[in-house]
């Protein structure tokens, strides 16, 4: 039934298809929601880039070990289906990461700002993102719509538990300890790496609230320098860790805290004290 459904929707398939759909799913990975993350908590309001962080590492967290549970299969390699962009299709298929990651960014984005607009577009950027999981033919149905449902139910928990904690550490620590103990079982690569993203997010946020306490109410050249460099020095930062560590799941996920911990905690150190 579900193969069906994919080749019905794979019955549109052109050239223009091909490429607006690869575009679109872009807008649902790490590449561009990592540097809006860092663009929002550097320079535009670092609470809201706070509790995006919180949202985005606690749906990742759940959905790669949903993802572990159920080994669900792709459809890449079924008779008629044409798989595209599949170097962004790691891991199993159930329930879809880009999916539930648009779902958890783009209504948290909904629940920040509050504006009908917003509302709009977010519906509209997570039904494009869900719908081009299955033109691309790298997931089932059942992978995306669960995808969105639990992208869109956690980015709500967190934000009501983000607004309602007093202490927003002791959250983020007993969330740590909750999924601690998966690591002696989860065989993903991509919840090594979430988790240590995770834990680079909770000790970076800790370290600058208790010692750094910047500020995003600057001069749009001093955010734009900010930003231009930040970005810039994870993306070194990414490539030179990837070239001298070893190729285990242990090593990515370390390699993925130093990465968060440089951005939450360590660069922002270092603009305060260069006053930019």
């Amino acid at each position: 039934m579900e193969l069906e459904i994919l080749k019905s929707i794979q019955s549109i398939n052109n050239n223009f298809f091909d490429v607006f759909f690869e575009i679109i799913t872009i807008f649902g990975e790490e590449l561009f929601i990592i540097p809006v993350l860092a663009v929002i908590y550097w320079g535009i309001d670092k609470r809201f880039g706070e509790y995006m962080g919180f949202s985005i590492f606690s749906s990742l967290l759940v959905n790669n070990f949903l993802k572990d549970i159920f080994k669900f299969n792709r459809p890449i390699g079924e008779e008629n289906i044409r798989s595209l962009r599949v170097e962004t299709a790691t891991g199993y298929s159930f329930p879809s990461g880009h999916s539930q990651g648009a779902g958890t960014f783009y209504s948290s984005l909904s629940f920040y700002i509050r504006k009908k607009i917003i509302y709009f577009f977010s519906f509209i950027m997570i039904i494009l993102i869900g719908f081009s999981r299955l033109y691309l033919g790298v997931h089932y149905p059942k992978d995306v719509l669960v995808g969105i449902i639990l992208g869109v139910f956690i980015s709500y928990i967190t934000y009501f538990f983000y607004y309602r904690v007093l202490s927003r550490n002791k959250m983020y620590i007993i969330l740590l300890m909750i999924f601690a103990p998966l690591l002696l079982f989860v065989e993903s690569a991509d919840f090594y790496k979430v988790y240590g993203s995770y834990f680079g997010f909770v000790l970076g946020i800790i370290l600058e609230k208790k010692y750094i306490n910047f500020n995003t109410d600057i001069k749009f050249i001093k955010k734009f320098l900010r930003i231009f460099l930040g970005i810039g020095l994870i993306f070194i930062l990414k490539i030179s860790l990837k070239i001298f560590f070893v190729d285990h799941v242990i090593f990515d996920m370390i390699r993925y805290f130093f990465i968060v911990f440089f951005g939450i905690g360590i660069y922002p150190m270092i603009f305060n004290k260069l006053s930019f």
